[in-house]
């Protein structure tokens, strides 16, 4: 076996090697599209469902009482 062990990068000194393999010119607004659709999804997801949606909550009248 070999005893080669790999050294841990030395972060934020070594964070430049992620722009190497992540390319912002390419990978960045698919990046951003897919952050958008999740938001989306999450949102419709709220919305549509009655018990979490705020704009339809129904304040009971003991709430309102006090």
């Amino acid at each position: 076996m070999s005893e080669y062990r790999a050294s841990k990068p030395s972060n934020p000194a070594d964070d430049w090697k992620l722009w190497l393999v992540v390319n912002p010119g390419t990978w960045l607004m698919p990046i951003l599209m897919t952050v958008l659709v999740v938001a989306l999804v999450v949102h419709a997801f709220v919305y549509s469902n009655d018990s979490y949606n705020p704009l339809t909550y129904e304040v009971s009248a003991e709430a309102v009482a006090e």
